[in-house]
């Protein structure tokens, strides 16, 4: 039996990232500008549905190691431990955070190893605030933390590099850094 009212929360998320793309939109854009908005908005939706929805309907597996229970969630304070193939798959999910983060952000390197980290542990809170709220049955995990900085790192540098390449001019016709 689907419980609608574990939904409510990334409707929420869904809708408020539809005002941001809204704003961000109303301003005078270049056309690479506006695909940029549009499709981060786009995976941002994604990574909310990959995050914030009941497991018994988001993708991956459920882990084969025994949790620490907190609560109603299960969680893993041990870093490195029970990686399996969704610790590489959380670094890919992010790497292309980073890359819409140096797009958008006149951002260096240490601010987006912060911000990296930060995303991790304010998904994983919102996941633990949610498990214990809602039962969403979600894994709270250090690991997730660290793949979310890495693929966040990892996208940043892959841009950084594209920057001093020829393909630069394709960067800037996608960037608008004066959002910050």
């Amino acid at each position: 039996m689907i419980n609608y009212s574990q939904w409510l929360p990334y409707l929420a998320y869904v809708f408020i990232i539809m005002i941001g793309i809204g704003v961000l939109t109303g301003q005078k854009r270049t056309g690479g500008q506006l695909i940029t908005i549009v499709t981060f908005g786009i995976y941002l939706a994604i990574v909310g549905y990959l995050t914030l929805t009941p497991t018994s309907y988001a993708f991956g597996n459920v882990p084969t190691m025994k949790p620490f229970w907190v609560g109603n969630a299960p969680t893993n304070p041990i870093p490195f431990r029970g990686i399996e193939m969704d610790f590489y798959l959380n670094i890919l999910m992010m790497v292309p955070m980073g890359i819409y983060l140096k797009l958008l952000f006149k951002i260096n390197v240490r601010q987006m190893i912060a911000t990296g980290f930060l995303m991790g542990v304010g998904i994983e809170s919102t996941q633990f605030i949610l498990d214990t709220f809602l039962q969403m049955s979600r894994w709270i995990d250090i690991n997730d933390i660290l793949t979310n900085a890495g693929g966040v790192v990892i996208g940043y540098l892959l841009v950084l590099l594209l920057e001093g390449s020829p393909f630069r001019r394709i960067v800037n016709y996608f960037s608008i850094r004066n959002l910050m």
